[in-house]
């Protein structure tokens, strides 16, 4: 049984979208370079209940991912806390 994850999407106007999904793949350099691709595209597409959604990358402030994938971009600061 996959893993499962959260995905959630943060927009710009203050609304947020919560998503779950089984983990896409078991090879953390495949999960590692799609991320890169949806962060590199203009959209982020995904595929819910049978739809597809389209979302512009313009529209979106922010995307947290639960738990963090087991491969992390190579710039990103580790351990952080949110103290506000």
């Amino acid at each position: 049984m996959k893993a499962i994850k959260h995905l959630y999407v943060h927009f710009n106007d203050g609304q947020r979208m919560a998503l779950r999904f089984p983990q896409q793949s078991d090879d953390p350099g495949e999960v590692a370079r799609g991320i890169r691709k949806q962060m590199e595209s203009t959209s982020i597409s995904i595929e819910v209940d049978g739809d597809l959604l389209i979302i512009p990358r313009n529209s979106i402030k922010y995307l947290q991912i639960s738990p963090a994938p087991m491969r992390l971009p190579e710039t990103t600061v580790l351990g952080a806390e949110v103290i506000d």
